[in-house]
């Protein structure tokens, strides 16, 4: 075996060792779809109450928008190489209006 073939195997062990597991099998994923399920069935609650004959739908999407950041603040705080891990909403609030089905959010 070469210099070359046993550098190559050693670095491969090492991103083996590094790699998380990011399925379902891992308990911690399960936990943070929890999380994410808690919040997303709050800020639905929420919206529900809210919609009201009258209610523009900005401020329905901002409601919603502002349950979400508010919640997961609260979560998940832990800092990589010191800097805070930045989190956002990856499907913006939106709302169906009357009986058309679609996703209407916006821009705000």
């Amino acid at each position: 075996m070469s210099d070359d073939e046993s550098e190559f195997s050693v670095d491969d062990v090492e991103e083996e060792e590094e790699e998380e597991i990011t399925d379902l099998s891992n308990s911690d994923v399960c936990t943070k779809y929890q999380e994410a399920s808690k919040i997303v069935n709050l800020a639905l609650t929420g919206l529900v109450s809210q919609c009201v004959a009258g209610a523009k739908i900005i401020d329905l999407c901002q409601f919603g928008t502002t349950v979400i950041e508010t919640q997961t603040s609260k979560l998940y705080n832990k800092k990589v190489n010191g800097n805070a891990v930045e989190k956002g909403v990856a499907f913006p609030v939106c709302i169906s209006v009357n009986e058309v089905i679609c996703n209407h959010s916006p821009i705000f």
